[in-house]
């Protein structure tokens, strides 16, 4: 039995996600599929627009057969972090056979080139890496660089694509821990990551949909229908002010000044660096998005800040990992995955509700995000102790 294994964000889920979904089953001859999706933050160190069960919904409408969530720690870490988290995840379900991931290049052969080297790391790699951090370059141009030099059949822009460089860290996780999984790339299609202008001829990146969203104060305008393949499970999001990071502010800004003297340090993903930025300019906080702006640098980009900021707010310290496996929601007709995750996983499974076992900092982060958006759309608060298992 093929099963291939998929790590997602769908903030929200688009056509081009159907679109992979249905190749990913397609070329590997799956049975079926799991998907690993961020819950309610995502990879820019932000809350999600749309809650977790509205986008693992639109997953299982989608093709999907299960959807398991990545902790909070993992779903907001880095490129490396994140892949790493992700793919031992869904190895750790003992049934998973294949990952199959969206790329630029859509060339699997091009992307296992420097996953080997950057997982081997050999010495003279590591040379050029520290020749080209002394040069003045940021990290992600210096290890570019670097591959390059090293092996010069690795393009030297092929790390620029945010597909291409996740899936690199995903081959590279794979080697790393020497996982059992056949890897599959797929071509992305429509606009590119960062396109954020929305185009009805092709697939709209969620980005372009979620600027749209925004510009429209929460409507789901019919040009943004048209790039939602199940618009409507987002009809509560209708006429509501969208979730970004500045709905935080306040309980951020709270958090930074409560305690002047901690060692901000401590929390994962804040370097010294930062952490000594963030105590000489809290005075100046207008906002979390603000805050983000005024504190990154020629070192720290805006997303490895952002990232940091929302640790310190969910109280994610470095330590802190989550081994479970949590079902955010299934297909009927594929409950029998659930028996082979029990028999076979290798971590413990948890379907109904959250456990006591799992970490406290889930469970307020979760709750966090929920109490903002119910204040923010004018909603009860829905607590995940009460609600129901997800299955269509």
């Amino acid at each position: 039995m093929n099963i291939v294994g998929i790590i997602a964000e769908y903030n929200p889920f688009h056509y081009g996600h159907a679109f992979h979904l249905a190749q990913a089953r397609r070329i590997t001859g799956a049975s079926h599929v799991i998907v690993v999706m961020s819950g309610n933050y995502v990879q820019r160190g932000v809350p999600a627009m749309f809650d977790k069960y509205t986008r693992a919904h639109a997953a299982l409408l989608g093709g999907a057969d299960l959807v398991l969530e990545l902790p909070p720690g993992t779903a907001t870490g880095s490129a490396e972090h994140f892949a790493k988290g992700a793919v031992g995840l869904l190895a750790a379900t003992g049934v998973v056979t294949d990952l199959c991931f969206g790329s630029e290049c859509g060339d699997i052969t091009a992307l296992t080139r420097p996953a080997r080297i950057l997982a081997e790391e050999p010495d003279a790699y590591r040379k050029l890496l520290k020749e080209f951090l002394r040069a003045g370059n940021s990290f992600p141009r210096a290890r570019m660089l670097a591959l390059h030099q090293f092996d010069p059949a690795v393009p030297q822009n092929l790390l620029k694509d945010p597909n291409n460089l996740l899936g690199i860290e995903y081959l590279k996780a794979v080697y790393c821990q020497n996982l059992p999984l056949r890897t599959h790339t797929i071509r992305r299609t429509g606009a590119s990551y960062h396109d954020y202008q929305m185009n009805s001829a092709a697939f709209s990146s969620a980005g372009g949909i979620r600027k749209a969203f925004l510009e429209s104060h929460g409507d789901i305008t019919s040009d943004i229908r048209t790039q939602l393949p199940f618009a409507e499970i987002y009809l509560p999001y209708h006429g509501k002010i969208p979730v970004t990071e500045d709905a935080f502010s306040l309980l951020l800004l709270e958090r930074l000044i409560r305690d002047p003297s901690e060692d901000l340090s401590l929390y994962f993903d804040v370097t010294e660096e930062l952490a000594n930025r963030i105590q000489n300019h809290v005075d100046d906080f207008i906002s979390f998005s603000r805050f983000t702006d005024l504190l990154k640098t020629k070192n720290l980009t805006r997303t490895s800040v952002s990232r940091a900021l929302l640790h310190i707010l969910l109280g994610i310290r470095k330590q802190e990992t989550a081994g479970v496996l949590r079902v955010l929601g299934f297909r009927r007709e594929a409950a029998p995955l659930l028996k082979e995750l029990t028999l076979h996983g290798q971590l413990p499974l948890f379907i109904s509700r959250p456990d006591a076992a799992l970490p406290a900092y889930w469970f307020y982060a979760d709750r966090l995000y929920e109490h903002v958006r119910s204040l923010l759309h004018g909603q009860p608060f829905q607590n995940e102790f009460r609600r129901k298992t997800l299955v269509i």
